[in-house]
């Protein structure tokens, strides 16, 4: 298995596996709403044998300036407990480093996310739209952790 950037041809493949890995079309629907709108900082596929079998993408966030949010990681169900996804989040962990993130946040399962990095802790004083309970942050630059703030999502989440 390889993880590598998204390209244009894997579009197909990225819509096939959101739309049998999650129930309803949302995450499908985000994804290609980013897309069109220039809002994705960072991109990966994972590739097997030819196929994608999972993908991860990092958006802007409006605010906090800098920052990026995980929306959203999947990988095929055939494929599932067999580390791809711990190996995508970290390939798109460093990537968004990479690209100049600040800190990124996520709205997921904490038992699965803290192993990462992300804590709800470093999220407790931002305000959001999201569940309290599954919003995470993964602070990188200094300051981030514990940010008061607001956190706003690109139009591409409305609805979502």
């Amino acid at each position: 298995m390889i993880i590598r950037p998204f390209r244009p041809g894997d579009a197909t493949g990225v819509s096939i596996l959101l739309d049998t890995a999650f129930e309803g079309q949302a995450e499908l629907r985000l994804v290609q709403a980013l897309r069109e709108a220039d809002q994705i900082a960072v991109e990966l596929v994972a590739e097997l044998e030819g196929h994608v079998v999972g993908h991860i993408c990092f958006a802007r966030l409006v605010a906090p300036e800098g920052w990026l949010s995980l929306s959203p990681l999947v990988v095929s169900p055939s494929q599932q407990d067999r580390g791809i996804g711990s190996d995508l989040v970290r390939a798109g962990l460093d990537a968004a480093r990479q690209a100049g993130a600040k800190a990124i946040t996520v709205l997921g399962a904490p038992d699965y996310y803290t192993r990462f990095g992300f804590t709800l802790k470093a999220a407790e004083n931002l305000h959001t739209p999201y569940d309290r309970d599954y919003f995470l942050v993964y602070p990188i630059a200094a300051g981030t952790s514990g940010h008061l703030g607001k956190v706003i999502y690109p139009s591409a989440f409305q609805g979502i």
